[in-house]
């Protein structure tokens, strides 16, 4: 029986969280075996997320006319089928062409999700909800890793199978289950389904603040994108270790990243400024990036990363709150697009630019991710000055 529910949400997305997730830490390997350049690893993600970009907008502004719950349920098999085309992929322009329709789809679960958040809570609520939802894709995120990787060491090919069944299922039962609250009512225009109106319509809500913001959310992904992308590469290239140890790892990340959400996170949101909060979050998450490169013993430089990751998973959740604070459920859907539209060309020029460097010296992406990091905390000084 459908009904408007955050508790069956919640349910939903976690298995979105943990099954999008079990392919990544058996990419590098699958790569490696198929005998791609280093490149590949930034160059594919940077296909998916150049989809995630264009689309975006254009998911968000499906969502506010057919409802958010409809499109997340209807993008959940899709991404899944994608994602198997992906693991049967043999050749590089296959595997680009494949990460394309995954980013399309996996565009449409991860702004329609943002969004349903957005339309089931209110102002006053919102930011400790965006904190759960941040703390439900990053646990259950590392339980997918932690599967993908001790399954990865088996068979590749049976990580695809479980990834693409269980999404389907998932978005059957999310049909079947979910449903919108009562919305102001859109009528039907051939530019709705126009995905390049969808950036026009951005206008609406356009201000300095905001974009001076949204430079911010670009730099942090970029920063986080390059760094993870490099991270994951590196355990498998340059340390020679199974994908099960990139799976524990994130895993471990994952527990300390919910660990983080559920108690500084929430102090964080109700109890400071998060706009001026954040800017010593992003200082910190360039600073820990900045020394991890520089660890040359295996187990130190692990926890160094743990460190980092805790950090990390820090702003992202502030961010989302930051942007919806304001919003109510008649923009809920563009505003949920645009975000993650900005946060997609970080993730392309983070992926490219750490898949091209990595070749020229393992340490650059990390270094880079340090510096982008550090441009952000001054940039987010700047939007807190602007908003008092």
């Amino acid at each position: 029986m459908k009904k408007v529910s955050l508790n069956r949400f919640f349910v939903f997305y976690a298995l979105f969280a943990i099954f999008a997730n079990v392919a990544h830490p058996i990419t590098p390997t699958m790569f490696t075996n198929l005998g791609y350049p280093d490149y590949m690893f930034g160059v594919s993600f940077a296909a998916m997320a150049f989809l995630v970009f264009i689309s975006s907008p254009f998911w968000g502004k499906m969502g506010d006319l057919y409802g958010h719950s409809k499109i997340f349920a209807f993008s959940l098999p899709l991404y899944g089928i994608s994602q198997m085309c992906f693991g049967l992929s043999t050749t590089i322009f296959m595997t680009t062409l494949s990460r394309l329709f995954c980013g399309f789809f996996s565009a449409g679960t991860v702004v329609s999700s943002m969004a349903y958040v957005i339309n089931v809570t209110d102002q006053d609520n919102r930011g400790r909800y965006m904190s759960y939802y941040a703390a439900t894709n990053s646990i259950f995120s590392a339980f997918g890793y932690f599967i993908g990787g001790v399954l990865g060491n088996t068979s590749i090919f049976m990580v695809f199978i479980l990834q693409t069944g269980a999404l389907v299922i998932s978005g059957a039962l999310a049909f079947v289950n979910l449903s919108d609250p009562v919305r102001k009512k859109y009528t039907y225009s051939t530019s709705s389904i126009n995905p390049f109106q969808a950036f026009i319509d951005m206008k609406e809500i356009m201000t300095a603040t905001i974009i001076t913001f949204l430079i911010a959310v670009f730099l942090t992904s970029f920063a986080t994108t390059a760094y993870d992308n490099a991270f994951n590469y590196y355990i498998k290239a340059a340390l020679s270790l199974p994908s099960s140890y990139n799976g524990t790892i994130k895993a471990i990340i994952g527990i300390v990243s919910l660990i983080v959400n559920f108690t500084i996170n929430i102090y964080i949101v109700n109890k400071t400024d998060t706009r001026k909060s954040i800017v010593i979050v992003l200082l910190l998450c360039g600073l820990s990036s900045m020394v991890v490169p520089f660890i040359k013993e295996t187990m130190l430089f692990f926890l160094g990363n743990i460190v980092f990751f805790m950090f990390n998973a820090i702003y992202l959740p502030i961010q989302q709150g930051l942007v919806t604070k304001d919003q109510n459920t008649d923009t809920s859907g563009i505003i949920s697009g645009v975000f993650n539209s900005i946060r997609a060309v970080g993730m392309i020029f983070g992926a490219l630019f750490a898949g091209f460097v990595y070749s020229l010296g393992n340490i650059l992406p990390f270094v880079a991710a340090s510096i982008a990091f550090l441009f952000s905390s001054v940039i987010s000084f700047i939007n807190y000055k602007q908003y008092k």
